[in-house]
């Protein structure tokens, strides 16, 4: 008697702690604010036009206070969870042959929020991002592409210490001045990927595939 009651209490804890993790309150509050960006003009007929091969320098965005970016990311499960990293850098510098633009990202894991710390704290641990042993992700990109839609960065992702091959899309939205008199640029783009397939454990009601979200306002910046 008393053993099935020790595993009574057992299966509860269990189910209470997966309810916790993926209880509907706390979602992440997203704080960007978003510039009037002048976009360029379409064609009739066009969906889009190549921007890209009119700019050249370097430009740059840190997140923080003074910045507009954000990177969110969602994963499908028994509940989906959405979150942002917040303390990340991205650089992109674009020479004569915009073709062979070099963009690059840095992203402290350890700025994760989901908007519920039980969350962030689970996926701190080894199952998940494992932050104490890998504590930035990086894309890293030297080839862009055209696309139907816009561009495409050809590079590697590098997450919990192993680095892959992957395509992340983007669209250059057009430039616009900020609250702080900066001229900037504005891209967004998404990408899917397996997070298994950079060592994370596959986990019982947490889907494996993440959907990575950006929007930058990137500032001209010397070298």
């Amino acid at each position: 008697m008393k053993k099935k009651i020790i595993i009574a209490i057992v299966i509860l804890a269990i189910g209470g702690g997966i309810a916790a993790y993926f209880m509907t309150s706390g979602q992440y509050d997203s704080k960007l604010e978003k510039s009037t960006v002048d976009v360029a003009e379409v064609a009739e007929g066009e969906t889009w036009v190549n921007t890209l091969k009119d700019l050249s320098g370097n430009y740059v965005v840190v997140a923080g206070e003074n910045s507009n970016a954000e990177i969110l990311f969602h994963v499908e499960g028994l509940k989906k969870t959405i979150g942002a990293f917040e303390d990340f850098k991205i650089s992109l510098e674009i020479g004569e042959d915009y073709l062979t633009s070099k963009l690059n990202v840095q992203i402290q894991t350890s700025s994760i929020n989901t908007g519920n710390s039980m969350r962030d704290e689970s996926l701190a641990e080894a199952d998940f991002f494992d932050i104490p042993n890998y504590p930035t992700i990086s894309f890293s990109s030297n080839q862009i592409v055209l696309s139907d839609t816009g561009y495409i960065a050809k590079g590697e992702l590098t997450l919990m210490g192993q680095s892959n091959a992957i395509d992340l899309p983007f669209k250059h939205i057009g430039s616009g001045t900020d609250k702080n008199n900066n001229n900037f640029q504005a891209f967004e783009g998404e990408v899917v990927f397996d997070r298994t397939a950079y060592g994370m454990q596959s986990v019982s009601g947490t889907g494996d595939i993440v959907t990575l979200n950006f929007y930058c306002e990137l500032i001209a910046t010397e070298k």
